[in-house]
């Protein structure tokens, strides 16, 4: 069963809105719980958790795609009643409760008396993950900028030596990006700076990580790589952006990146990591640019 509401007043005016004292205190008492929070998933596990006493479900999931969010908690089962969720014109994505045995108009009807709970709070907190992606995301490129890098790497290195999973490096720099802005301008640079960016995160795999660090440089963490995969994909972004023509106005021209690889040893710290990658990026510059270099 799929149900969509097309505005929040929408349920609000339902003729049952009002007529029961128990599922007005019981949707006050769901409002107060949601206002807690800003993060997305906590937000939605409150409500889930108050919906139980309610109607009871085995699980949910949550997408949003322009967010690229994606939340499931519980189990799946094969009945559902999904909700696509607009308020003032703001997708806030779609909410779909399951359980093993079907929803009855009843009990839909209880789901949607508190749904109208989540909207608000739930757009509130989608603003709030807008602002810190932006926060962290570089404005040209639109990959993770260096503020969000330091958290990134901190996270996986602890993470790495915690499970006891390798954990790679790469550091990319563009090759005479000085010669381009100056013969070319600033605004051909630009344009580089982002085909090389979107060439870098068309290669890379869905759980690699890719950071603008400055300049033309660029950063990529890969979390369970141990060297030879890391610089088989390496040499995997090499050869794409070699590939690349990139055009603006009159301009048409290829642009190639020297990139250097390493994996986090048992005695590295986070800035002898990076050290490594730099220190063998730096052998690919010296070598003849266009390469890959990685750490012995």
């Amino acid at each position: 069963m799929t149900q969509e509401i097309a505005h929040a007043t929408d349920i609000m005016s339902h003729p049952t809105f009002h007529q029961k004292i128990d599922a007005r205190s019981q949707r006050g008492e769901i409002t107060s719980a949601l206002q807690i929070t800003l993060d997305t998933e906590q937000l939605l596990n409150i409500f889930s958790r108050s919906v139980q006493s309610i109607t009871g479900h085995n699980g949910f999931t949550y997408t949003h795609a322009s967010e690229n969010l994606s939340i499931s908690r519980g189990t799946h089962a094969h009945h559902s009643c999904s909700y696509h969720l607009i308020v003032e014109q703001d997708n806030l994505g779609e909410l779909k409760l399951m359980r093993r045995k079907r929803f009855s108009a009843e009990e839909i009807e209880r789901i949607e008396e508190v749904i109208c709970c989540l909207v608000y709070p739930l757009r509130n907190a989608l603003m709030y993950h807008r602002a810190l992606k932006s926060a962290h995301t570089d404005s040209l490129t639109q990959v993770n900028n260096r503020i969000s890098m330091d958290d990134c790497i901190q996270r996986e290195w602890d993470l790495a030596h915690r499970q006891k999973t390798p954990l790679s490096m790469m550091l990319l720099d563009i090759d005479h990006f000085k010669q381009i802005n100056d013969q070319y301008g600033h605004s051909y640079g630009d344009t580089v700076l982002k085909a090389v960016a979107q060439c870098i995160k068309t290669t890379v795999r869905a759980s690699d990580i890719v950071f603008r660090y400055g300049g033309e440089e660029f950063v990529v963490v890969l979390s369970n790589t141990e060297m030879e995969g890391a610089a088989l994909l390496a040499e995997r972004i090499r050869q794409a952006v070699e590939s690349l023509l990139i055009y603006e106005d009159q301009f048409k021209v290829g642009v190639t990146v020297s990139l250097g690889v390493t994996q986090l040893q048992a005695s590295d710290s986070v800035e002898q990591l990076f050290l490594h990658a730099d220190q063998a990026m730096y052998q690919a510059k010296q070598n003849g640019r266009n390469r890959v270099m990685r750490t012995p």
